[in-house]
């Protein structure tokens, strides 16, 4: 077993930060839960509370709640819900905060959790998913196809996963020959929207753009990590394979669309499985990577975890 280690965990009452932190938990480690409320994770002996907005402290004072951390992995994502949230700005700024402290605290490992927008498109030179014309369709009809996903999206996007239902129960009565014209209709709309728009776009943008904070940098200590398109909320598998750079596709390419039917995806307990793992063993020290696991669990599940699931994911 790797020897204790004391982590810090920006947003540690989110999605991805609840999930890491009970992770961390569970393998003996001392996490300080850094956020605006980190108690409503629960208690723990092991578990230290720091009421802090990232948003708003100075950088000093931001520098100051990170020492006497070991690793720092930033879950960071906007307070509130529903596409209102998923702007690009405030999303820069606090990426530019962060690097900004963390360079002030000596011998610290800052793993930053991003998004799939930063991942290259292979056999490509810099181009990413966010930049190709295709992918959105590709990715809305993806995660319109599993229950687990569409249920996720509406727990956490409010009337963004509304739309996502509609559209998957579009497409399922396309599949059982019963289409009306009002389906097809919402099918068409609803597809040319998230390619000329989509409603996540600058959020997306704004995750790649942050890997340029990263990318060749050797004044502190960091990994990038992507989750894969298909990041949502499920059971743990307790394994998960490694990509640097590319986003990771399976299969080969069928149709005109590059992306139809190969984005892969993970469950966030193994997402927090990896990040822990790389918390422990520094393997990609100044590498951009991200993961994929098994989703063939499609049943819906909570995108939170607290301290009193600990052993159970």
């Amino acid at each position: 077993m790797p020897s204790p280690l004391t982590i810090g965990v920006v947003g540690s009452t989110g999605f991805t930060g609840s999930h890491v932190c009970v992770e961390l938990l569970e393998r003996g480690h001392t996490v300080v839960g850094i956020s605006r409320h980190p108690e409503k994770l629960g208690s723990h002996r092991n578990y230290v509370v720091k009421s802090v907005d990232v948003e708003h402290l100075s950088i000093a004072e931001l520098a100051e709640a990170f020492s006497g951390l070991h690793v720092l992995i930033s879950c960071y994502g906007p307070h509130t819900a529903g596409a209102g949230a998923l702007l690009y700005k405030p999303f820069i700024e606090v990426v530019r905060r962060l690097i900004l402290a963390v360079r002030e605290v000596k011998n610290l490992y800052f793993i930053f959790i991003g998004g799939a927008g930063s991942l290259h498109i292979p056999g490509t030179i810099g181009t990413c998913t966010v930049d190709h014309p295709d992918f959105f369709v590709a990715y809305r009809r993806a995660i319109a196809d599993s229950e687990a996903h569409t249920s996720y999206m509406e727990e956490r996007l409010g009337h963004m996963g509304d739309a996502l239902r509609k559209f998957r129960n579009a497409r399922m009565a396309e599949r059982r020959g019963e289409a009306t014209e009002e389906t097809r209709s919402f099918i068409e709309n609803y597809e040319a929207e998230a390619k000329s728009r989509d409603h996540a776009l600058d959020f997306i943008q704004a995750g790649r753009t942050a890997f340029m904070f990263f990318d060749g940098n050797t004044l502190f200590d960091w990994t990038f990590v992507s989750p894969p398109p298909l990041y949502r909320s499920g059971t743990g598998t307790g394994s998960y394979a490694v990509a640097v750079d590319d986003v990771p596709l399976t299969g080969s390419q069928t149709t005109d669309n590059m992306f139809e039917g190969r984005l892969t995806g993970i469950t966030a307990p193994d997402l927090a499985a990896a990040v822990a793992d790389e918390a422990e063993r520094r393997s990609y020290k100044g590498q951009h990577w991200t993961v994929s696991g098994d989703l063939s669990d499609d049943r819906p599940m909570s995108s939170y975890r607290t301290i009193d699931q600990l052993g159970s994911s």
